[in-house]
């Protein structure tokens, strides 16, 4: 009697190894494309029933109009990229210091921490018009926004980063005859980058956030003035193309970092 051989354990695991990579970028992007095909249908569906094609323009439309102003974009597009660039680096040089210096003194912690959260619960549309008030429409309203919106957490999750460590490793490197900037350089930092990079990943969301909010408040630059103007002129093509610029943007900001948490952090990937 003929018996069916099963495949080795390498040949299996080789085999699911493919099959969950073939997924993870096969459904996504299937995804998409459904998504895009029922939203060009739709499009061409609402024309049968005489509503105007301008209110929600198809995908097709839109990718032609971002393409035939693209040389109107561009500009926009470089000046939004570059505030929200510049003020998450802002952010980032303020928030990961102090979370240093207080997750290292518990006094001033308990100084400083309550206002910090306290100031962060006022709702950044109310600091917005302050911001343009007192630094006007040009590039300084616009990096503290962002780097306002972007600043908290980096700093929560650098301090939690800092205290994740096992108390046991301390007294190990202790024994072992390092000293306290030894341990911070070798034991805490990275032990904390992963928190750092996952705090900086949902940072570049709220950064991206906080310059369109700048932008609608008052602006002659970026792809936040491109969509108010749009509004104005009920040009709905435009304004869609310029979200999806912003939503490229986005994108390419959080894999950006991502892509730098893989190569700093390569103890903690998933794969290991």
């Amino acid at each position: 009697m003929k018996t069916t051989e099963l495949p080795s354990a390498p040949a299996a695991i080789r085999m699911w190894a493919l099959l969950d990579l073939v997924l993870a970028w096969f459904l996504p992007l299937a995804t998409i494309v459904v998504f895009l095909a029922m939203w060009e249908y739709a499009g061409r569906l609402f024309c049968l029933f005489s509503i105007p094609e301008f209110l929600l323009p198809s995908p097709s439309a839109i990718f032609r109009r971002l393409v035939l102003d693209w040389p109107q974009v561009w500009p926009h597009f470089l000046f939004t990229a570059s505030m929200i660039v510049e003020g998450f680096l802002l952010a980032t040089a303020v928030a990961i210091p102090l979370a240093i210096v207080i997750a290292s003194f518990p006094s001033i912690e308990r100084g400083l921490y309550p206002i910090i959260a306290f100031s962060e619960m006022i709702p950044k549309t109310i600091i917005a018009p302050l911001l343009i008030v007192w630094f006007g429409i040009g590039i300084g309203s616009k990096l503290a926004l962002t780097a306002l919106l972007t600043f908290f957490p980096i700093l929560v999750d650098t301090i939690s980063g800092l205290r994740a460590i096992d108390p046991q490793l301390y007294h190990i490197t202790r024994s072992m005859g390092a000293s306290g900037r030894q341990t911070f350089r070798y034991v805490q930092i990275p032990a904390a980058l992963p928190f750092i990079f996952s705090g900086m990943k949902i940072a570049s969301v709220f950064a991206v956030g906080g310059e369109l909010l700048a932008e609608f408040i008052g602006s002659t630059n970026g792809l936040g003035f491109l969509i108010i103007q749009a509004s104005n002129f009920m040009d709905l093509e435009q304004m869609f193309a310029a979200i999806v610029a912003v939503t490229l943007q986005g994108l390419v900001f959080f894999y950006a970092i991502a892509l730098l948490e893989h190569v700093f952090t390569p103890w903690a990937r998933p794969d290991r």
